[in-house]
């Protein structure tokens, strides 16, 4: 998750093939700017395109920046499904220990009742 976005991005992907509770992941820089697409199983041409948007005001970004520790949000209606979900996020740090990148997933309420 450190380097390359196109090979995070695939394994998203991948761990979404195998756990189907998670609905969505993204990859965001330590500005709050996402810099993978929007990766879930299932491609809606109507869904947004969020890549390059920031998302620096948002709690699980935010939480996650100043603590820089995992954070789980309360439950929400997701902006790129309509449903009900939690995002949890974690830090990813650079070889420095400075905070380079947040791994956000979004988990299907659904999913875990």
């Amino acid at each position: 998750m450190q380097g390359d976005v196109q090979a995070a991005e695939c394994f998203m992907f991948d761990t979404l093939q195998r756990d189907q509770r998670f609905e969505l992941f993204y990859l965001v820089d330590r500005t709050g700017t996402q810099i993978s697409e929007n990766i879930g199983l299932e491609k809606d041409s109507a869904s947004p395109n969020c890549k390059g948007r920031n998302w620096v005001q948002r709690p699980w970004f935010r939480e996650v920046a100043e603590h820089l520790t995992s954070h789980i949000t309360p439950a929400y209606r997701s902006s790129a499904t309509d449903a009900f979900c939690i995002t949890v996020s974690v830090p990813i740090f650079a070889a420095n220990g400075q905070l380079h990148r947040v791994l956000a997933a979004d988990v299907r309420l659904s999913a875990l009742v």
